[in-house]
């Protein structure tokens, strides 16, 4: 371990990547609060309003990626202050646009300022061994904590603003003071070591992420993350409207899902730091902990959450924080995982670039798909296809450790 890693710095850089990262997510559950302001003003059908969201995460999973070749050059801060503007630039300027195909290609530009991999990245390489899930988990719990807070703070704003232009431009002041801030103190993580004069290294190999067949089977693992988490936070408002509960009652069951995900995140994480401090391989221990307390609950109440609901609304809200607590805390180990197993930030980085490109798209698709499905077969079969694709990312997460010491060596030595 560095010195730069025993000092107390880490802490200010978990700090601000946590409050940074809520933010950025919070620009999606903005779009979704501000969905009838907006449709009424671009006369909108539902589907085309959710353009706005799909494109949104779109851009994530694209700009995650490019980001990740980008922050091999030039490193991750400044990586990430590119990213912030195309994150900002777009939302001053859609209150002025009367376009609203030009709103949805800078909704898509937005998506690439949503900073998961810069985040965690610089978080999990300023982190030891044996504190990094944790730090994952924390930072990553900004997710669910961002998506919670948001709806409330763009409910306030369009009480106060009035206008959801206004509400737009008021929210994008508040971002670009965390964005300064994190400006100012925001650093790249510290080599993991520094060798001796007197050893010889020859150049290590060039690394592409998409040779890694473990990197794929957590990337699929990311894929039924989103398909899930997106997927239930979208569609969850409709079900219990046509269960005959009020717009309140269904907006405290998505904060009490977003909450809950604030603390189960950062505890997979925990666990998992203490399965390797008592022997536990650092790859068998992320991958059990995301199979077994996080996507095996989530899925098995997500199927369950339509018998549940019919009983009361006290089921149906233990329902959806079960469900609320399993998904969330696979980021944990999914944001590890590369630096577990690559060592190599820069390598880490290209590979959690990959993997979010393949896994957030299960964000993209999930809300087309599943309100397609509960249109024509009904709420049951739709809550069963995302429980089963939670259920399909524990079967992967308990394969992962055959697979996770086949990764590529970090340096050859001569």
């Amino acid at each position: 371990m560095t010195n730069s890693k025993k000092s107390g710095y880490r802490w200010v850089i978990l700090t601000v990547n946590f409050v940074f990262l809520a933010f950025a997510y919070a620009s999606l559950t903005m779009w979704s609060v501000a969905i009838p302001a907006l449709s009424q003003t671009f006369s909108l059908t539902p589907a085309r309003a959710q353009l706005g969201s799909s494109l949104l995460m779109a851009g994530y999973a694209i700009g995650s990626f490019a980001e990740s070749l980008l922050a091999s050059r030039i490193g991750l801060k400044k990586t990430g202050v590119l990213a912030t503007i195309l994150l900002l630039a777009p939302q001053f300027a859609i209150p002025f646009l009367r376009s609203y195909n030009i709103i949805l290609l800078l909704r898509f530009l937005q998506g690439w300022g949503v900073m998961w991999f810069v985040t965690t990245s610089m978080t999990t390489g300023w982190f030891p061994l044996g504190q990094r899930g944790m730090a994952s988990g924390i930072v990553s719990g900004a997710i669910p904590f961002g998506i919670g807070f948001g709806g409330l703070l763009t409910g306030r704003l369009l009480e106060v603003a009035g206008t959801w232009q206004k509400s737009f431009i008021e929210f994008g002041v508040v971002v670009t003071m965390i964005a300064v801030i994190w400006a100012l103190l925001a650093r790249d993580p510290p080599e993991v070591s520094q060798p001796s004069s007197d050893t010889v290294m020859s150049p290590a190999p060039p690394f592409s992420p998409f040779g890694s067949l473990v990197g794929w089977l957590v990337a699929l693992c990311l894929f039924a993350n989103a398909w899930q988490l997106i997927g239930l936070n979208t569609v969850l408002p409709s079900y219990m409207y046509s269960l005959g509960y009020h717009p309140a009652q269904a907006g405290a069951a998505i904060l009490a899902m977003g909450l809950i995900g604030v603390v189960s995140t950062p505890l997979g994480g925990v666990i998992s730091d203490r399965l390797i401090l008592r022997g536990v391989g650092p790859v068998k221990a992320r991958a059990y902990v995301m199979a077994i307390p996080g996507f095996l609950v989530a899925g098995v109440t997500t199927v369950l959450l339509p018998i549940l609901a019919r009983l009361s609304y006290g089921t149906l809200v233990l329902a959806v924080v079960l469900a609320g607590w399993g998904v969330p805390l696979t980021n944990a180990s999914i944001g590890a995982l590369p630096t577990d197993m690559l060592k190599s930030p820069d390598r880490a980085g290209k590979l959690f670039g990959l993997i979010i490109l393949v896994g957030i798209s299960g964000g993209v698709i999930a809300p087309y798909v599943i309100a397609a499905v509960s249109a024509s077969a009904g709420w049951t079969i739709a809550f069963a296809a995302l429980g089963i694709g939670a259920l399909v990312g524990m079967v992967i997460g308990l394969i992962i450790p055959r697979f996770g010491q086949s990764m590529p060596p970090e340096t050859a030595r001569s």
